[in-house]
């Protein structure tokens, strides 16, 4: 009895030790997602359910148990079956302009003029007189007439008051005869190159002032101070979180936005990525060419290393760039907003100091410009990894449509704004013409990658709705168009491609994130289901459950 006392006891105390030296071997580290859907993007890992996270970084992937059993991680985190996906980045956004749309009128959708006449006056009555009334979101295309509004009805509601009023586009305002005032702008104003004043058959300006036009007004509207702008970025950066958004590839930074970026990171309150390319030409991209090492910074949470030029304005307003006239308005064929001199000065400059170019290009004369200034530089230069970006590629011309991938051209894309423009794209440019719009197919099937964003606060932010518009191209709320112009539509693994990887490959990162991959970065978007195979009628209900960015949780929906 007393040898089977002492074998029970060594035996217990053999299995104790195994325990305590498994334990000291397993290595400490931060995080371990299990019990999810992994959706890698790199064709591994189908039957592996769980990631280990350290530092940031990707460190294992593999099973629960297995992962469990080789860590000892500071934090589980038990995802119930969710879907994990590589974080999702947004290729082309404007993160102070969604933070002033989040702090100022919402204008998105509204149905009418007078709709938006009534918002005003309820802002009046909460602003001293004399002080700017901001509002931002108005699309004419939505009202009845589809006419543009006059200043006579702001006047109406605020006479004393300067009122200016963002179209959702970015490339048009409404204001009314105080801020006209203000701007001294009256008949005898000529139109600005690259702008233009919508006049009455008088002459007088009716209070709509298109691109380079809005300057007019804006130069001299009182000037953000650093911590307005700190509160607008913290908003955005909020809402980004809230839709599974990682990184955001912030088009249009000054000086004063890096810098409160920079105080962003320096109060860990920057919690997403961003890619930034500034604005040119310029006073504040020629002193970032003379010294681009002001804007290299620690870590990899903020990126300056883009240029944004505009080569043209936007369709909805009738600015964009075309070769023939619009259809719906004979005479005009939109407007360029820079020369080709200016441009080739800019991309030459970016070029020697290792920025990445990114030009606006909308139009097909536009987007034609733009390829052929690339040609340029590719001949001046000689063949590299340029990477060169035109931002929204929306309308094409069918001979250019190869061109992007012969001259390695990313173009970087907004699917959600095809279907934002359906109802009236068609009017603007012709039966013919509307075949080379938002030709997602026709640029894939000629070599390109797509890099997917939402334009924000220019259009819907949520990149599940631009998801659905890539696969579908239409809009449940539009029940007389099922699916407009089907043959261009992404399948649905290009179009989460468009939303990481290829997104991560626009910006010189597809090797530290857009899969899921160890030594990647942890930046993960998981959703309560699987994108990629419920039926299309069950996507736009898809919860974001929580997103993740550099290890970290920074949106949990719970």
């Amino acid at each position: 009895m007393k040898r089977k006392i002492i074998f029970v006891s060594i035996i217990i105390a053999l299995i104790g030790l195994v325990f305590y030296l498994t334990m000291i071997h397993r290595k400490s580290i931060d995080t371990i997602l299990i019990n999810s859907v992994l959706h890698t993007l790199t064709g591994a890992h189908f039957d592996d359910d769980a990631i280990a996270i350290s530092d940031g970084i990707i460190i294992d992937i593999g099973k629960s148990s297995d992962l469990l059993e080789k860590y000892s991680p500071k934090k589980i985190i038990d995802l119930q079956g969710a879907n994990v996906y590589p974080g999702f980045i947004d290729s082309h956004a404007h993160m102070y302009g969604l933070g002033m749309l989040l702090s100022s009128i919402n204008l998105s959708g509204l149905k009418s003029s007078e709709e938006i006449v009534k918002l005003v006056a309820e802002e009046v009555k909460k602003q001293k007189p004399g002080e700017w009334i901001y509002g931002r979101g108005w699309d004419q295309t939505l009202w009845q007439n589809k006419e543009f509004p006059y200043k006579n009805l702001l006047d109406s509601v605020s006479p004393n008051n300067p009122v200016i009023l963002g179209r959702i586009d970015g490339h048009a305002i409404w204001v009314n005869q105080r801020a006209l005032e203000l701007a001294a702008i009256d008949k005898n104003t000529p139109d600005p190159e690259g702008g233009k004043i919508i006049r009455d058959n008088n002459g007088n300006p009716t209070g709509v002032l298109i691109d380079k036009a809005t300057e007019l007004i804006e130069k001299i509207i009182p000037p953000p101070t650093d911590a307005e702008i700190e509160n607008y970025l913290i908003k955005a950066i909020d809402e980004c979180v809230k839709y599974g958004i990682t990184e955001v590839h912030d088009m249009g930074l000054d000086k004063q936005l890096i810098r409160v970026y920079e105080k962003l990171i320096k109060d860990k309150k920057l919690l997403i990525r961003i890619y930034g390319a500034i604005d040119a030409p310029g006073e504040d991209w020629e002193e970032v060419a003379q010294n681009p090492k002001q804007v290299d910074f620690p870590g990899d949470m903020l990126k300056v290393k883009a240029v944004k030029m505009y080569a043209d304005g936007a369709l909805g307003s009738r600015g964009a760039a075309l070769i023939e006239e619009y259809s719906d308005d004979p005479g005009n064929r939109g407007l360029t907003l820079l020369s080709d001199s200016i441009m080739e000065g800019v991309a030459q400059s970016a070029i020697n100091n290792g920025f990445q170019i990114c030009v606006h290009a909308i139009g097909d004369r536009a987007n034609h410009i733009v390829l052929n200034l690339f040609e340029k530089i590719i001949a001046r230069y000689g063949e590299s990894d340029y990477r060169f970006r035109i931002e929204h590629a929306q309308v094409i011309a069918p001979e250019d449509i190869p061109r992007f991938a012969k001259l390695r051209v990313i173009p970087s894309m907004q699917p959600v704004h095809c279907v934002s423009d359906m109802d009236w794209a068609e009017e603007r440019l012709g039966k013919i013409r509307i075949k080379g719009a938002y030709a997602w197919r026709s640029l894939l099937d000629n070599g390109s990658i797509i890099a997917a964003g939402s334009d924000s606060p220019n259009d819907i932010l949520d990149p599940i709705v631009g998801f659905y518009s890539a696969i579908t191209r239409s809009d449940p709320s539009k029940s007389d168009i099922k699916s407009w112009y089907p043959e261009q539509c992404m399948n649905r693994e290009e179009a989460l491609r468009a939303y990481t990887i290829w997104a991560a490959y626009s910006a010189f990162r597809e090797k530290k994130k857009g899969t899921i991959e160890i030594g990647k970065y942890a930046d993960f978007t998981i959703l309560s289901k699987n994108i990629l195979e419920i039926p299309e009628n069950e996507i736009l209900s898809t919860e974001v459950l929580f997103t993740i960015v550099d290890g970290r949780v920074v949106y949990n929906k719970n």
